[in-house]
């Protein structure tokens, strides 16, 4: 639990005032000078919330972080000649109004692409190189599939618990596929890219498709869009959000091991107590912890205990650990690195050896370097590849990277870059995802406030429906929660 720091919260007995009245509105100006937020986590959803706050007049606002870094699971590195992102990685461009792409658009110094979808070569374990043509097709209609194909109609008539997981419904209705779209000589060869699709989908979220819910694919329907890049690392996009945050307000290095919060007693005092004994009074508390740490302290961290519906629901939602693995040469990878390098196992293959190389999904280039690889990975085997010595991903991935390639003279990296978002106690994993015991109600539940006030708060994408999963989803969530407390004081 070292981790988490403990902040102390007085209340302040302030009643909800009307804002027809000068005076009301007089005393309600002071008010929010002298309330005191104080807000646990400086990922997105912390700090987008502690900058609303801010800027309505709530200047004593503190953010407590508990890794000596801000930014949450935006964490770009700068490796060899590029920035890596070892969490979140893309902005998508969304038709519909998104918080995240308002934000880059408004930071006109802050160098921007929009990101093409490369093309990858599927390359089996000897060497040969797959027809480009049916990867081409395969992938129209798995992105049908991803985007909900027949589930409404299964969801209408009661249907719906024959596929009781995104695995087995990807895997029925790719096998309809297969047999009634494809040529006897190609099915084989269709199975496997649409098993490689199949991992692909998982890797993005960290999790085991047999653990996901099919409502996961009825809330995202625009995940295939052209992303937005920021080639000098996505970190770049807290710039303005933390430029009118006091230094001294967001302070990093305070884990969090004590919340105190009153569900009755309104002069009851709140506070945070952090592990170095430092205690930080407050009026209320912005709860931005991450989804495992809940799932792991959220027993011993709050007192009173949450109420029996909140622990439910922290239980039951999904939370995967995405794996970020990035190789550094020595020379220029062009000599021997052409094209994206997509592996293929066979059926034989797959069912001979259950082993972690076979959930490489790719094998790519980034954008703007000449001497780094990503090793994308999905599938299953998250927890086990964290723990894996560097110098077996490095053996295992450049034997592959030999096999697929035909080459035998392709280097060892000279460097290796890893996440390792499950295996720390500050995160406990890296993205939440609908369980297939998890529902709608379970986010809205997570989301709802508690005490008199409200006295206790939640925000991350954990907790918000729209853009739920994603940067957008937590900064929005960080904002309603702002939103929530300006609004108790009269305020909008």
């Amino acid at each position: 639990m070292q981790c988490f720091k403990r902040v102390q919260y007085k209340l302040i007995n302030t009643k909800v005032l009307s804002t027809e009245n000068p005076n009301v509105a007089d005393a309600q100006c002071k008010s929010c000078k002298e309330i005191q937020t104080v807000i646990i986590g400086a990922g997105l959803a912390g700090l987008s919330a502690a900058n609303h706050l801010i800027k309505n007049g709530y200047s004593r606002t503190f953010i407590l972080e508990a890794t000596n870094r801000y930014g949450g699971r935006v964490n770009s590195k700068q490796f060899g000649d590029a920035f890596c992102e070892l969490g979140a990685k893309w902005i998508a461009i969304d038709a519909s109004k998104n918080s995240m792409y308002e934000l880059l658009r408004q930071a006109t110094s802050l160098q921007k692409s929009i990101q093409q979808k490369q093309d990858a070569e599927y390359r089996d374990t000897l060497g040969q190189t797959v027809n480009k043509y049916l990867p081409e097709v395969v992938n129209v209609y798995f992105r049908k599939l991803c985007a909900g194909i027949d589930l409404t109609d299964r969801i209408k008539s009661g249907r719906l618990y024959e596929l009781n997981n995104v695995h087995t419904y990807f895997q029925s209705e790719a096998e309809k596929i297969v047999n009634s779209m494809f040529k006897e000589r190609d099915r084989g060869i269709v199975v496997d890219i649409f098993i490689t699709l199949m991992k692909e989908y998982g890797g993005n979220l960290g999790c085991n498709l047999e653990y996901l819910n099919v409502e996961q694919l009825l809330k995202f329907k625009n995940q295939f869009a052209y992303p937005i890049y920021v080639p000098n690392g996505l970190n770049n996009i807290f710039q303005d959000i933390i430029a009118n945050i006091e230094k001294d307000h967001l302070q990093t290095g305070r884990p969090v091991g004590e919340i105190r919060w009153s569900d009755l007693d309104r002069e009851d005092k709140k506070y945070v107590n952090c592990l170095d004994g430092t205690v930080f009074p407050a009026d209320h508390i912005i709860c931005t912890l991450p989804l495992g740490v809940l799932k792991t302290f959220s027993e011993y961290m709050f007192k009173p205990p949450l109420p029996p519906e909140k622990t439910t629901a922290i239980k039951n939602i999904g939370f995967g650990s995405p794996v970020k693995i990035y190789f550094e040469y020595k020379k220029l990878v062009k000599h021997w690195f052409r094209n994206n390098l997509r592996p293929l196992w066979s059926a034989k293959e797959r069912n001979a050896d259950l082993n972690w190389i076979k959930q490489i999904v790719e094998v790519s280039k980034l954008p703007t370097s000449n001497r780094v690889l990503e090793i994308s990975i999905g599938g299953a085997y998250y927890d086990e590849i964290e723990k894996l010595p560097d110098s077996e991903v490095i053996t295992e991935v450049t034997k592959l990277l030999r096999k697929c390639l035909n080459n035998p003279q392709i280097p060892f990296p000279k460097e290796i870059l890893r996440s390792n978002w499950s295996s720390s106690a500050c995160y406990l994993g890296g993205r939440p995802y609908f369980s297939t015991n998890s529902s709608v109600n379970d986010v809205n539940t997570l989301a709802r406030p508690l005490g008199y006030k409200p006295t206790l708060l939640f925000a991350g994408d954990a907790t918000i429906l729209q853009g739920f999963g994603t940067l957008d989803g937590a900064r929005l969530s960080g904002i309603r929660e702002a939103q929530r407390i300006i609004e108790y004081y009269g305020k909008n």
